[in-house]
């Protein structure tokens, strides 16, 4: 057995992914941004992903009375319960490894000042990024759809599955 980390490939398996993150897939600083969190993941982790302008954000827009088409941040979808900006931000830092994890210590700066600073980011995050960003659509992690199992780990109402 190899000591060396799983790839993303390796850990996503067959298996349901274990949370949701809707974020811009136009945007070339979130794709990087993405692109990174999926890198410093935790071993265990079952990240999917999915656009903000797609079927899965549609499904689960119309479930959550939100307009994705209209938003700009990224959601993040765990125990059944959605999360944004900066709240989101901070629970997907419970999911890197490492150090990185300490990122998780974000959650105590008052959430004015969080979102004030996730605000600032996601207003500057074009010039952040300039040269665009490989597209993310065919990455093992991305869904199209939402299957009973993903709808089931990540707390999702089961009539929410594209499956039973």
């Amino acid at each position: 057995m190899s000591s060396a980390p799983p790839t993303i490939v390796e850990s996503v398996g067959g298996e349901a992914g274990d949370g949701l993150l809707l974020f811009d897939a136009d945007c070339p600083f979130c794709r990087r941004s993405v692109r990174w969190l999926l890198a410093h993941e935790r071993p265990d982790s079952r990240l999917r992903i999915a656009g903000l302008k797609g079927m899965v954000s549609r499904r689960l827009g119309e479930h959550f009375r939100i307009d994705f088409d209209r938003s700009d941040s990224i959601w993040y979808f765990v125990d059944g319960e959605p999360s944004r900006n900066s709240d989101a931000a901070w629970r997907l830092a419970t999911r890197l490894r490492g150090g990185w994890r300490q990122l998780e210590w974000l959650r105590w700066i008052p959430r004015p000042l969080r979102d004030g600073g996730y605000r600032f980011i996601g207003d500057h995050r074009h010039r952040l990024s300039p040269l665009g960003a490989p597209r993310l659509e065919d990455h093992p992690r991305w869904v199209d759809r939402l299957p009973a199992g993903l709808c089931h780990r990540c707390g999702l109402p089961a009539e929410l599955a594209d499956e039973p």
